[in-house]
């Protein structure tokens, strides 16, 4: 153990054994059980909510969540004499979800819809809700639409192009076609209301539900960071999720529907959240991604790797379509 880290570990009520270095963080052998520490850039503020609905959960008997340790005067964030910041949360051992099996991702569906269930209508200030409100759908199809414009016309502009900007431009139409239908059934849907009511209610969302956040052991899961919890339309979650591992299994209907029918069998979705799971995966979020990743970064060199990105969206389009088409036939109806 080195001396900073020694210098926080005596912050805390714990004995420290071992210590190993994970990804962009520590994890601890203690007397107290596997923790993880970690620095800490993020909002205090957040972190306060983050645990106030970690400790609604905990109420539930849903123990299997990183709750954040205190130090030993009660703070959640502990500094080093170099002002830098750190936390330290309960952790467990287990694999990430294996988005391969069909077990995982069945269990990950019906643990998500039980924490869905258990945080609603959490005790939430105002100043809470206006800090930690969920975008509005519209808004972000209508920025990212924006988005994929202005990066069209920036490229359609340049003299010389490279091999990302020559696909980019054949690919522009179909998927920006895509995003406008998308926007506009949003407009035509249920969506508003649900989202009026999802606010109203104090429905709260992980905010990043995704295989890298659940750590697996003989089918217990565990959920991890929820430090982009939010107030909002929980359904984004479930499409976090479904849009991950469909991408990872070539837009399988079949395990679409494994993935819907196990969280429906904890959570019964609502006609409005079907609508909106559909519409989500509509917009074409991850072609907007490499877009955005490319545009944001720099473009003399563009890495084999994000034009890679950029073409499987092609490929997988076909198949995305018909999974939409088999699973989601009559739900605009």
């Amino acid at each position: 153990m080195d001396d900073k880290h020694g210098e926080i570990f005596r912050q805390y009520d714990l004995k420290v054994y071992n210590t190993y270095r994970a990804r962009g963080a520590f994890l601890l052998e203690t007397n107290q059980g596997i923790k993880l520490l970690k620095s800490f850039e993020g909002s205090k503020n957040h972190l306060i909510y983050e645990n106030k609905v970690k400790d609604v959960l905990i109420n539930k008997g849903i123990t299997n969540i990183d709750l954040l340790v205190p130090n030993k005067v009660g703070e959640y964030i502990s500094d080093d004499s170099s002002s830098s910041s750190y936390i330290i949360r309960n952790w467990f051992s287990g694999e990430e979800c294996n988005l391969k099996e069909l077990k995982d991702v069945q269990n990950a569906a019906k643990n998500l819809a039980t924490i869905h269930m258990y945080m609603q209508n959490i005790d939430t200030t105002e100043e809470e809700k206006n800090y930690f409100l969920q975008q509005n759908l519209s808004t972000v199809f209508e920025k990212h639409n924006k988005e994929l414009k202005r990066v069209r016309t920036y490229i359609w502009n340049k003299k010389q192009r490279n091999e990302f900007e020559n696909n980019f431009l054949i690919l522009f139409d179909d998927f920006y076609k895509q995003a406008l239908n998308a926007t506009k059934l949003l407009g035509e849907s249920q969506y508003e209301s649900l989202y009026i009511n999802s606010c109203q209610e104090n429905m709260v969302c992980h905010g990043n539900y995704n295989y890298h956040n659940l750590l697996v052991s003989k089918n217990i899961i565990a959920t991890t960071n929820f430090d982009k919890c939010c107030i909002g339309v929980q359904i984004t979650d479930l499409y976090q999720f479904l849009r991950k591992c469909m991408e990872k299994n070539n837009w399988s209907p079949d395990l679409g529907a494994a993935i819907i029918d196990s969280y429906n069998e904890v959570k019964q979705l609502s006609k409005e959240e079907i609508q909106t799971l559909y519409l989500l995966l509509l917009y074409p979020e991850k072609f907007w991604k490499v877009t955005n990743y490319y545009f944001n970064n720099k473009k003399s060199w563009i890495s084999k790797r994000n034009i890679q990105k950029l073409m499987s969206q092609q490929q997988q389009a076909p198949l995305k379509a018909q999974f939409l088409k088999k699973l989601f036939s009559d739900v605009m109806e």
